[in-house]
């Protein structure tokens, strides 16, 4: 197995995973500002960098993965309802992909974005903002739903064996990685006794009082080029 887990010091998080023999790398969730970190880690492990994932489109960071696919060549791939024209693969639930003899799965957990997605791989899950270490993503975009993310998480990702690790999309109180036993355990969002519609409005509460929106998702459906 080959896995790296990358931080900016914004607390997003990213990943790559590669196949040991066919050298092929998968990098998901890349932030600018870390490229050279990526591309490095590929230089020095001798791999072939061929697709780069997002878990969504992002609107609190800027993507690295135009930058990247353009450097390296790979594919991006992302949710089959994005509409941005630097994307070379759109996938959606019950898809596979394939680095080399490793498989990503792809499971759709909307919710905090209509085309957020996670990914399985061996005995771990790739959540983005949707479930993230002790909490869930912020339902603070046009297109979130908290109904949806509740459903995501409890029906899609919690019916996922207890052992599966969870690496999220950001970094919380500290913590990078969980697991769904874990999370139904101790998630201060979904305890079992709440209720979807509770859950709503506590997702409906945060977002009145999170900080100021981010300029990440703009920039990104252009594929960071300048207006």
């Amino acid at each position: 197995m080959i896995f790296r887990q990358f931080c900016t010091p914004d607390r997003d998080i990213s990943y790559l995973l590669a196949d040991p023999v066919s050298r092929y790398a998968a990098v998901l969730d890349p932030a600018i500002g870390a490229e050279s970190d990526y591309l490095e880690t590929v230089r020095r492990l001798d791999l072939r960098l061929i697709y780069v994932v997002e878990t969504h489109l992002h609107e609190s960071h800027l993507s690295a993965a135009p930058a990247l696919r353009a450097e390296t060549g790979a594919r991006l791939v992302t949710h089959s309802s994005v509409d941005v024209d630097c994307v070379d693969m759109h996938v959606d639930d019950g898809d596979r992909l394939y680095v080399g003899e490793e498989l990503l799965s792809v499971v759709a957990t909307p919710g905090h974005s209509s085309c957020s997605l996670s990914y399985l791989w061996r005995d771990r899950v790739f959540t983005g903002h949707t479930l993230l270490a002790g909490e869930t993503g912020s339902c603070r975009r046009s297109d979130a739903d908290a109904g949806r993310l509740f459903d995501s998480v409890r029906e899609r990702l919690f019916a996922l064996p207890d052992e599966t690790l969870v690496y999220p999309g950001r970094v919380t109180d500290r913590r990078r990685i969980s697991s769904i036993g874990q999370e139904k355990a101790a998630n201060n969002d979904l305890q079992p006794q709440i209720s979807r519609e509770q859950f709503a409005k506590r997702k409906q509460l945060q977002a009145m009082h999170s900080g100021p929106w981010q300029a990440g998702w703009p920039a990104n459906q252009r594929c960071n080029r300048p207006d």
